[in-house]
């Protein structure tokens, strides 16, 4: 009996030392965090755990369940109440839709860039968010905590005229214009920023990779390597073989990732001699191109060259300079078709070189949002029939979450008490379209 006093007074110290050592890192007093927040019946604690847990790591809402289980078993009773997966959901659809509430007063009193693309096609769903990321380049690529949703935006299909409309009524939201917009090279993209009349630049990786298609696309020489590699991946994919063979490409954009294929085929060149005769005969045509391979390699580096030192160093009359330069000295050095993209590579700093002022720097890259895009739709559902739903309002909080300072402070409390589960419906009826599985539901139960 003594003893088992002697371990309850022990387990009760060790509880007040883990309630204690939590107040330094969030502020409040452990007292205070413990406390449920209003109109729900978990402490700030518990639910800021579990949104921290969906931002920064890739659990799935029911993992998350499972970590506060067993930190409820390892904390002796700090967590007295496991939440259920579908209420950290919403946790993170009100923050979310919090973040984006607030979007217009964080940008009030900054100068920012809008970047806007149609990213996904989802069922006959095309989202297009619009972005907004800080107008002056701080000597380092854009990451994902510079990024603030100002609206998502669904429709059936895109044109000019839409893009132009949504494009401006998001930006009425925040109050004042933006120094400029970065997009790719789509047609209706180019076109709505010119009916905005805002000042554009052209994303870099998009544009250069633009260049190297016009030049190789249709290129005798070029067309016939990549039939003979498409060739030999389709025969021998089930043979021996396999191991060696190059990587799949994607379908859209194939020259932005041009690099992996490039890369592929100058490490079979090099140690072509020292694969077994089976194998020398199956990647025979790969000496045959041995030239085309070497031009490739370099143009890719080349192009690598000039996208580093933009994303790095900004887009400014200094680091047009540096690229014209470094054309000089590599493209314009080579044969017809590396001159070639070399011109156009010339011909894309002069425009975008009258677009800038004196000394101004600015972003011309939009790789982060191709991120931002990679989380979208790693959470949302496989099944294309549910298109665009609520569940993109996680994308918000977890921008906000990316940068450790604000995370740290990160007040769930206010954001919760704040937004209710209606008004994520009113926003979805505002913004979203029924999905096919609705629209499914609905048709077969009438039947």
């Amino acid at each position: 009996m003594i003893k088992l006093l002697a371990w309850r007074q022990r387990l009760r110290r060790w509880k007040q030392m883990l309630k204690k050592s939590l107040s330094p890192n969030y502020g409040p007093s452990s007292s205070e965090y413990s406390k449920r927040i209003p109109r729900h019946q978990f402490s700030e604690f518990v639910v800021k755990y579990a949104i921290t847990l969906r931002c920064e790591t890739n659990c799935s809402t029911r993992d998350i369940v499972k970590a506060i289980e067993r930190l409820a078993d390892l904390t002796f009773g700090l967590v007295d109440n496991v939440p259920s997966y579908n209420t950290i959901d919403y946790w993170t659809r009100k923050c979310g839709l919090d973040e984006l509430k607030h979007t217009p007063e964080a940008l009030k009193d900054i100068d920012y860039a809008v970047i806007i693309d149609e990213c996904m096609m989802i069922g006959s769903e095309k989202l297009l968010p619009v972005f907004a990321v800080p107008a002056e380049h701080h000597g380092r690529p854009l990451q994902l905590d510079d990024i603030r949703v100002i609206g998502f935006n669904v429709q059936p299909g895109w044109i000019a005229q839409t893009v132009h409309e949504t494009l401006e009524s998001n930006i009425l939201t925040i109050g004042k214009k933006p120094k400029y917009v970065i997009t790719d090279n789509d047609y209706k993209m180019r076109k709505a920023v010119a009916l905005s009349d805002y000042t554009w630049h052209r994303d870099i990786s998009h544009t250069l990779a633009m260049f190297m298609e016009r030049v190789y696309k249709h290129d005798t020489e070029f067309v016939a390597f990549n039939k003979r590699i498409a060739t030999c991946k389709k025969q021998y994919c089930m043979k021996e073989v396999a191991y060696l063979q190059s990587p799949s490409q994607r379908t859209k954009a194939r020259f932005m990732n041009l690099s992996d294929n490039v890369n592929w085929a100058n490490t079979m060149l090099y140690m072509f001699n020292r694969l077994n005769p089976y194998e020398r005969e199956i990647f025979s045509f790969i000496p045959m191109y041995a030239s085309l391979i070497e031009e490739l390699k370099e143009t890719v580096s080349y192009i690598h060259s000039i996208e580093k030192e933009m994303k790095h160093n900004g887009l400014s009359k200094k680091t047009i300079a540096t690229c014209k330069r470094q054309v000089s000295v590599t493209f314009m050095r080579g044969n017809d078709r590396m001159r070639k993209v070399g011109q156009q590579i010339i011909d894309y700093l002069a425009q975008e070189e009258r677009l800038l002022k004196n000394e101004e720097v600015v972003h011309n890259s939009s790789d982060v949002i191709e991120s931002a895009f990679g989380i979208v739709k790693f959470i949302q559902s496989p099944n294309r029939l549910n298109g665009v739903t609520t569940l993109i309002l996680h994308l918000p909080v977890i921008l906000a979450f990316a940068g450790k300072s604000v995370s740290r402070d990160y007040n769930v409390k206010e954001r919760l008490c704040k937004t209710k589960i209606k008004d994520i419906t009113l926003w979805k009826n505002e913004n979203l379209m029924e999905n096919l599985v609705s629209r499914r539901i609905k048709t077969l139960k009438a039947a």
